[in-house]
């Protein structure tokens, strides 16, 4: 199988410009698309010869790069100013989610490297326009995707041994995820019932209250009042988020999401397992009810498909010898159902003698069992 590599790179906070355009488009003669918000470039049998965390860092506000060997990249690049880094330490995790300050910006990235034997290609096309939303959700201060970055990480651990490590911070809303969620768990290959299992804990999210945030106003300087101001009349990007997360500090208030942490990862791993197998009993326990509702409806019409058995048979054709057999597994079913086996014997005789000259007919029913 040849190597293929996607690397994409999007803009959030401000277009770019025309000479950043013409210095993105001069980074690879394969880049397949560059736009004012958007630049693509994939490869097989090839590498990207550049560092592509510094494009993202110089050009870019956020970047996701898939190899088809299994490994994914997702990166955003945040204003210092807008980012709690003590906030989000609890959730990184070495190979997993990394925190990092380069010059005026700090760089978020998670990371996986499958080693699944059964990972399959997803297409990249459109993924990063799906997690975009996950970066302005980080900046407000909702860590939900940070949380489930932790869940897969841990997940990659021996799920038999008893892992002792405590989860950190439980977001809020873990039980009602947004689209961007459902996108990072398909891009991350995580567990739904290891999330649902995590959700259990988490509470609701409750509204941000803006009469701290307006109380604090009042201690800000003239100096920053009118700096804040000025940014905003020079149309800078994150204004409006700089100063609230300023306002947050004046006011001391917290994320929604900052709960405490209590269980470890080995009792998560038991209650996925459980919730699987609740689950899987459910689904057999509707089968079965559907099967036997199936079973029901066979019964009011049982005469009428016994005369259309013969007249399927009649045709002499591969079609309705099909046809024919399976409608006799669908009898054979009911009379087991209804513990009258020993009719249904007799009748099925009475037809494979009836047709005994017809060879292919008589390979059906030795196939299905009958």
């Amino acid at each position: 199988m040849s190597e293929y590599q996607y690397y994409e790179w999007q803009t959030m906070d401000r277009p770019l410009s025309p000479s950043e355009r013409e210095a993105v488009s001069g980074l690879s003669s394969h880049m397949e698309t560059v736009t004012p918000t958007q630049a693509i470039v994939s490869y097989s049998w090839g590498n990207f010869k550049h560092d592509s965390r510094q494009v993202l860092l110089q050009y870019f506000d956020a970047h996701l790069y898939m190899a088809n060997w299994g490994t994914r990249r997702l990166l955003f690049r945040y204003p210092k100013s807008v980012i709690d880094s003590q906030a989000i330490q609890p959730y990184c995790r070495e190979d997993f989610l990394t925190l990092e300050l380069g010059g005026d910006y700090y760089i978020l990235e998670f990371s996986l490297d499958s080693e699944e034997p059964d990972y399959e290609w997803m297409e990249a096309d459109g993924m990063l326009g799906k997690l975009a939303p996950i970066r302005e959700q980080i900046m407000q201060g909702d860590y939900r995707v940070l949380y489930l970055n932790w869940l897969k990480a841990v997940s990659t651990e021996d799920p038999e041994e008893d892992n002792p490590e405590t989860e950190p911070p439980i977001p809020a809303g873990l039980g009602k995820l947004n689209s961007s969620h459902q996108a990072f768990i398909e891009f991350f290959e995580l567990d739904e019932y290891l999330v649902n299992a995590a959700a259990k804990a988490s509470p609701q999210i409750r509204p941000l209250s803006i009469a701290p945030l307006e109380k604090a106003l009042t201690q800000l300087s003239r100096d920053e009042c009118e700096n804040f101001l000025r940014q905003l009349l020079n149309n800078e990007p994150q204004v409006r988020m700089t100063l609230q997360k300023r306002l947050e500090r004046l006011a001391g208030t917290k994320p929604a999401s900052a709960g405490h942490a209590q269980r470890q990862a080995g009792n998560l791993f038991k209650e996925a397992e459980r919730l699987e197998q609740e689950d899987l009993h459910r689904q057999k326990a509707e089968a079965e009810r559907k099967r036997i509702q199936e079973l029901l409806d066979l019964a009011g019409c049982e005469e009428a498909t016994w005369r259309w058995v013969e007249s399927l048979i009649g045709q002499k054709q591969a079609g309705p010898y099909d046809e024919a057999t399976k409608l006799l597994l669908s009898l054979r079913d009911l009379a087991n159902y209804q513990n009258r086996m020993p009719k249904f014997q007799e009748r099925l005789l009475a037809i494979k003698e009836k047709h005994a000259n017809r060879p292919s007919l008589m390979e059906r029913f030795r196939r299905a069992g009958l």
